[in-house]
């Protein structure tokens, strides 16, 4: 039987509810945050369905590693860099913010003046870079970091005006850009929630699962800032999610939310309903829904490249040139560039994959060209090159 919110409960169970509430809230799977929701104390109930996605989110994350090692290491670079490129895209996307897959490659190679901030922190996940979150004024920094520069450009009037946070009222937007719930006010109380909210996103004894979608709903609820909550919001729970599960999986997140956003919503009005009481049970359900569909999404993309490089890779001795020497480098190089990039490569960085030198790599290149196999685009004053994968088929069959 499909678990309840405790308002459609009291629908179907005209008077009762109040007695679910009490069963529900002191059950012993019952977990307190120890934030409120309005008037009344946050908690789950850990059920069965949320214990069973938790497991099924760790199987996954373990098919992943398989996938990660066995694609070649420049293979997974570029991937990564894909991947990174199109979350950022469309983090920003569901704030209404336009950006271009080349500004965010041109930031993350430090070539644009535009959204250096968010690109820098996504980077971060790379590493094994730390970012503070044990404070109300650790939240304010990363906000500076990573989206004040772009909420700055698009309206002077959403620079937050209090000591950490806004001063003033402000509102949750819905799909429609109508207004679902007004954060909180004043910033006193924005400070107290959050101070909650942190201290349970810190609690190790606690599923890190668990905290991070506890912890994304309150920052939704509280809506410390005028603007950029999303995309600050998203940031942490990849951030958090990185800590835990591999890399790249915290570079899927923002697609899988934009494709459910109508069921997102949806969870999170009907947990800020005052007839709910304070029960998160159907967001902390729904989020670890989104992630097991990220994941998923992710493997699935992993495994068609991985047997589409199995496929060219076993047919390269059969392409043009292929028994000169080096050629087979240059040929993997350009295919799992085409595979798993999200631009084509330059010269330099196939002089770094292959090892050749200038002079060999734009002779092979020339003779790609020959053989109709070579795509060439010029940005700016720079070459880059692909190979006409359709075209490959003919040879390797």
């Amino acid at each position: 039987m499909k678990y309840l919110s405790l308002k459609k409960y009291e629908y179907i169970n005209h008077g009762k509810s109040n007695d679910e509430y009490l069963r529900r809230f002191n059950s012993d799977h019952s977990v307190k945050i120890g934030v409120n929701v309005g008037a009344d104390p946050a908690f789950f109930v850990l059920t069965r369905e949320i214990q069973e996605k938790a497991l099924l989110i760790y199987k996954l994350d373990k098919e992943v590693l398989k996938l990660c090692h066995y694609l070649p290491v420049e293979a997974l670079a570029n991937y990564l860099v894909n991947c990174l490129t199109e979350e950022i895209q469309i983090t920003n996307s569901i704030e209404g913010v336009h950006s271009t897959k080349k500004e965010i490659i041109d930031a993350y190679y430090k070539r644009g003046n535009r959204f250096n901030g968010i690109v820098g922190k996504y980077k971060l996940l790379m590493s094994d870079g730390n970012v503070q979150l044990s404070s109300c004024q650790d939240i304010r920094s990363l906000y500076n970091d990573l989206v004040l520069p772009e909420v700055q450009e698009e309206s002077a009037e959403n620079i937050p005006d209090g000591k950490l946070f806004r001063k003033g009222h402000t509102y949750v937007r819905g799909v429609k850009i109508e207004p679902v719930h007004e954060g909180l006010y004043p910033e006193e109380k924005i400070i107290e929630s959050m101070t909650g909210a942190l201290n349970y996103l810190n609690n190790e004894s606690e599923e890190i699962l668990y905290r991070v979608a506890v912890f994304h709903y309150f920052l939704g609820y509280i809506h410390p800032f005028y603007d950029g909550n999303g995309r600050l919001n998203r940031f942490i729970s990849s951030y958090m999610l990185t800590r835990e599960l591999e890399t790249i999986i915290g570079y899927n997140l923002s697609s899988t939310i934009k494709e459910n956003l109508s069921l997102y919503n949806k969870a999170f009005v009907e947990c800020n309903d005052k007839a709910n009481r304070g029960e998160l049970t159907i967001f902390v359900d729904m989020f670890l829904d989104i992630l097991v569909e990220s994941i998923q999404s992710l493997i699935s993309a992993l495994e068609t490249r991985s047997n589409s490089w199995d496929h060219y890779k076993t047919g390269i001795d059969k392409l043009p040139f292929a028994d000169k020497k080096n050629m087979s480098k240059l040929y993997k190089a350009l295919i799992l560039n085409e595979l798993f990039a999200q631009n084509k490569i330059d010269i330099l960085t196939l002089k770094e994959q292959t090892g050749l030198s200038d002079p060999t790599l734009r002779k092979q290149l020339k003779m790609f060209d020959e053989a109709g196999l070579l795509i060439t685009d010029s940005a700016g004053r720079r070459y880059q090159y692909g190979i006409d994968l359709v075209k490959m088929n003919q040879f390797i069959g």
